[in-house]
């Protein structure tokens, strides 16, 4: 990952919000086998960038 220290820092509640509630999500949602978060370019965070997708899975096989 590359980016300036402002994009990671106003951005890490979501990366957070993810490593903290991907592992609880995934077992009780079997069907629905990962838990994750967009950033959008109207959010006013990514600056040139179009979107990043972040997203926990249990198993990266699957």
């Amino acid at each position: 990952m590359t980016g300036s220290a402002k994009v990671f820092r106003d951005t890490a509640r979501h990366f957070l919000d993810v490593a903290r509630h991907g592992p609880g999500y995934v077992p009780v949602h079997p069907n629905y086998p990962h838990f994750c978060t967009e950033f959008h370019s109207n959010d006013g965070i990514l600056g040139d960038a179009r979107e990043i997708h972040i997203e926990y899975c249990d198993r990266w096989d699957s």
